[in-house]
């Protein structure tokens, strides 16, 4: 799915640095929070000894954590909660060790990355299952660790064989970043950034008149585009982090998102994530609103379910993965709440 090879082509270190402040510094409305501000409690036989705050090193045990009994979820999601810490983990040598010696058994430098990841996967699992790992939030208890076929025929289904697919995003000064992955023979084998079409010119708001453009010269210079996402920074991010619970129709209707081109699989995908957050949305108004005990017999869930029904449509990832994505992205998006 990775190449071994995977080769980057003219993506700028800007580039870069702005994908990854996209993905790290959520708006400030989100329940997701910034992954950076993790906290690590380091552990013998499950006692606490050391406690580090991912962006400011060492810091001091409290004086209510005991040192004399093993650490458990509720005191591991107090210290998150009283560092302001995203995540927590909790873990002694010994678990990493066994960690360690299963990723080097596993790594293979001339194969597929995620071969060598998913058996990691399991190994942490299984850590949790037997204590030995403590998380907080534990948000994906429940969600099943994939096959390694499973996400092969996800990711063909995202993206065909001799086919790419586009990521942009534009702020205020004009291109945020703009991302081309090649697919090849069934692996991801290249990676480009907006400089390798040749010098487009993107001019602040005008960004949508620069679209076409950037498809064609993508179509010519690396392989057909088969999914390509382009949109207002601020927009995309309310969708990904969830701030909004319309947001994504929302930014559709107004093309401060353009999808383009639009696979049948993504249209499924948002047509039902659409109607279960217009839904959602829907009931809000009519709890405020509406007549008493109509909203109760507004259920966004049954109403989404039914017209997944009525289009002949099924989630063609969750068929693949054997669990829905977009559920998880859901959970993801409440993560303060775990």
């Amino acid at each position: 799915m990775i190449a071994a090879g995977l080769r980057f082509e003219r993506v700028r270190p800007a580039e870069l640095a702005a994908l990854a402040r996209f993905a790290a510094e959520p708006p400030p409305e989100s329940r997701i929070g910034d992954v950076r501000h993790g906290l690590v409690l380091v552990t013998r036989a499950g006692v606490p000894v050391a406690l580090a705050a991912v962006r400011r090193s060492f810091v001091p045990l409290p004086a209510w954590l005991p040192r004399d009994t093993a650490v458990d979820v509720t005191a591991l999601g107090r210290l998150r909660h009283e560092h302001r810490a995203t995540w927590a983990v909790a873990g002694g040598a010994a678990v990493l060790h066994r960690l360690d010696v299963a990723l080097s058994r596993a790594f293979d430098p001339s194969a597929d990355l995620l071969a060598c990841l998913l058996p990691l996967a399991h190994e942490v699992r299984a850590a949790r299952v037997a204590g030995e790992l403590l998380f907080s939030p534990a948000l994906l208890d429940e969600v099943p660790i994939p096959a390694v076929g499973q996400v092969r025929s996800a990711f063909d289904l995202l993206l065909p064989d001799d086919r790419t697919a586009l990521v942009y995003a534009f702020g205020p000064q004009g291109l945020s970043f703009g991302l081309i992955a090649e697919k090849r023979r069934g692996e991801l084998v290249r990676v480009a950034g907006h400089d390798a079409l040749g010098g487009i010119a993107v001019r602040r708001a005008q960004w949508k008149a620069a679209v076409p453009r950037i498809l064609q010269e993508t179509a010519q210079r690396f392989a057909p585009p088969a999914v390509g996402v382009f949109g207002d920074e601020a927009a995309l991010r309310r969708i990904v982090f969830g701030t909004e619970p319309a947001a994504l129709p929302r930014a559709l209707a107004t093309r401060d998102v353009i999808l383009d081109p639009l696979p049948s699989w993504l249209g499924v995908l948002l047509g039902l994530d659409t109607a279960a957050k217009a839904a959602g949305t829907a009931r809000s108004l009519l709890r405020r609103f509406g007549p008493a005990g109509l909203v109760d017999r507004f259920d966004p869930v049954r109403l989404t379910g039914e017209l997944q029904k009525r289009l002949g449509a099924e989630n063609p990832l969750s068929r693949a993965l054997g669990f829905d994505p977009l559920a998880v992205l859901a959970r993801l998006q409440r993560w303060q709440d775990g």
